[in-house]
């Protein structure tokens, strides 16, 4: 199996990006992004967005591509990220780079948090459910307690970030139009 790091240098190269040009319209640095090629670093899901972005594909295609099923069982779900620094899974609830929106899952462990605030995307809206647990949720300057049943339907390029403010895992529906995973 191919690894993202692959991926992404493979896209960039056919693209005939240096690694400075997708490091600067991803807003990080070009010593990280070559970490990530050469699968040294485990970068966030938002900084695999920014690097889709600036690669201009759907963030599913640095995955590879699968066959598409319109049926994903429990356990199919494919981890798409996993940050040891922030403590959340995110897993695939749909597969295909062609959808219109998409769907995770999302396991916080634990006093997990996706960063600070940071530039939202280039585009899109977001809705976030509370499965179970208790969650801390910035979007801009606006502080909100989502606990369990509770949802957030956001423009997507509002600055946000969330942490798990609960005593154990906090689990996560997300939905983004475009799809962006």
């Amino acid at each position: 199996m191919t690894s993202i790091g692959e991926v992404i240098r493979s896209t960039r190269k056919k693209q005939k990006l240096t690694l400075k040009e997708v490091a600067q319209a991803a807003s990080i640095s070009l010593s990280f992004l070559s970490e990530i090629e050469r699968d040294k670093a485990n970068p966030s899901i938002s900084v695999l967005k920014r690097i889709a972005n600036a690669l201009n594909v759907n963030f599913t295609d640095l995955f590879g591509e699968e066959k598409q099923s319109i049926v994903i069982r429990k356990h199919e779900r494919k981890p798409l990220v996993h940050s040891e620094g922030s403590r959340i899974t995110w897993y695939a609830l749909s597969q295909g780079s062609a959808n219109k929106m998409g769907a995770i899952w999302g396991v916080l462990e634990e006093g997990a948090f996706s960063g600070e605030v940071g530039v939202g995307h280039s585009e899109g809206e977001e809705f976030l459910f509370v499965h179970s647990g208790r969650l801390e949720f910035l979007l801009g300057n606006e502080r909100f307690t989502l606990e369990e049943g509770d949802s957030i339907y956001y423009d997507a390029r509002t600055p946000h970030s969330y942490k798990n403010i609960w005593k154990g895992e906090t689990l996560l529906l997300a939905v983004s139009t475009p799809a962006s995973f």
